[in-house]
């Protein structure tokens, strides 16, 4: 079974009290195929939170600076993902 998990980057930003609307996507990062207690795989899944808070946010990939809206999307939700990754890597410790 493939493992996921959503990265809401939208629910992130609905936190935030922000005078522009939230242009962000969900987006799924799969998971199933690393393992978790691998220090290596761990860094996979961070790589993999990463690209997936930049497509959410429509970050540029192509070498323009981004808005200042991308950015302050990008980073909620990257740190929204890393939340999210914390609480997988707990329940692998656990057994789970």
């Amino acid at each position: 079974m493939m493992k996921t998990a959503l990265f809401a980057a939208a629910a992130a930003l609905a936190t935030v009290v922000t005078a522009a609307p939230v242009m962000a996507k969900d987006v799924l990062v799969h998971y199933g195929d690393l393992d978790l207690n691998d220090a290596k795989d761990q860094k996979t899944f961070a790589r993999r939170i990463d690209r997936a808070a930049r497509k959410a946010c429509e970050y540029p990939s192509n070498g323009r600076l981004p808005d200042g809206h991308s950015v302050r999307c990008y980073r909620q939700a990257r740190a929204a993902g890393e939340n999210q990754m914390a609480s997988v890597l707990d329940q692998v410790r656990l057994g789970g």
